[in-house]
């Protein structure tokens, strides 16, 4: 294992406000009722004083008979871009996985995501939830992305597979078609090489179109308390009612919601929060967008995981969660309304 220092890319002196730039958990609405977590009373920790792998609080997977950790490491750019070497990254993915969060979220364009995922499940794949997706919406070239996958993870069986970020009905009516990419899904389901499939989107309209034709087991979707936009009014109801896993991102605006990550955007004009949007006081904690996402009727909430830091942090706050009060969870949605603007994810006005 490397030492601490080689995977640390943020101060140890931060505060929990600052902590986690990179935290995809998610927000949401309070007329929700919260889904308890599968966890012991009191933590456990381990020789060294790290919380141990089995007191980690997990939840069902919707109606699959799985469970899984409240909290999926996100293998995006916020993992990618932070920490520029292969190993010392799939040495956090490996202590990741030690410490109980043994959901590794990834995708096919997510550039060195997957090899690097490769590497840490060459030695800790026994017990780990992977999730990838898939960007092809054909039969031939899904199947491409999945087989490269599953080379690149070093791995026989993903757990998992996404269409990523469907956008419109047409690309709905592409993956569905008879040689469109759901096949390839279904038949690598049939094959024991998938387990269960979905879809990830970033429109609450086309996610509901979504989740009537293709049927899924699991969707990841944008959730934070700005609700812009808005999923929990209807499509959190439906998830809840058919029991369909819900994977939870963007809940701290893919960082953006705090200042020491917003003020250094390249593309601050179209993606970054107003100027003035920090001038407000008592803005919300990283620690209170990820609390108010483990409150909401969701699986797993994805976080981007750009050192050991924000791990080590993430897993504390996921160990001590209880869920929040309606009041509660209505003042963090107030209290972070001035940054409805934000976030790439948003839809084009």
């Amino acid at each position: 294992m490397k030492k601490d220092e080689d995977l640390s890319v943020s101060q140890r002196g931060i505060s929990r406000r600052k902590l986690i730039g990179s935290t995809a958990a998610v927000a949401g609405a309070a007329a929700l009722a919260p889904l308890a977590c599968s966890q012991p009373p009191a933590t456990e920790l381990g020789e060294d004083g790290e919380v141990a792998a089995a007191a980690f609080p997990r939840r069902p997977f919707g109606s699959t008979g799985v469970e899984v950790p409240v909290i999926a490491l996100g293998g995006g750019s916020r993992f990618t871009d932070a920490i520029p070497d292969d190993e010392p990254a799939a040495d956090l993915v490996r202590r990741a996985v030690e410490m109980g969060v043994a959901y590794v979220e990834t995708g096919a364009n997510y550039g060195s995501s997957e090899p690097r995922i490769g590497f840490a499940m060459e030695t800790h794949r026994d017990g780990v939830f992977i999730e990838t997706k898939v960007g092809e919406r054909d039969y031939d070239g899904a199947m491409r992305e999945m087989e490269s996958s599953l080379e690149l993870m070093r791995t026989d069986k993903i757990d998992l597979i996404l269409h990523h970020n469907l956008r419109s009905e047409d690309q709905i009516d592409q993956v569905t078609s008879q040689g469109g990419a759901d096949r390839a899904i279904r038949e690598l389901i049939g094959q024991g090489v998938v387990r269960f499939r979905g879809f990830s989107c970033h429109l609450p309209e086309v996610t509901l179109v979504g989740l009537e034709r293709l049927e899924p087991d699991a969707i990841q979707v944008p959730l934070n308390a700005v609700r812009y936009p808005d999923f929990e009014a209807d499509v959190l109801p439906m998830t809840s009612e058919r029991n369909i896993a819900v994977i939870g991102m963007k809940t701290c605006g893919h960082g953006y919601f705090f200042q020491e990550n917003a003020t250094h955007l390249d593309r601050k004009d179209r993606f970054g929060p107003p100027p003035e949007a920090f001038d407000q006081p008592d803005l919300p904690s990283a620690e209170d967008y990820l609390r108010y996402a483990l409150s909401l009727p969701i699986a797993t909430a994805v976080v981007g995981m750009d050192s050991l830091y924000t791990l080590e942090e993430v897993v504390k706050i996921a160990t001590e969660f209880s869920p929040l009060t309606s009041a509660e969870m209505a003042s963090i949605t107030e209290r972070s309304q001035v940054f409805r603007s934000t976030g790439y994810w948003l839809p084009s006005v």
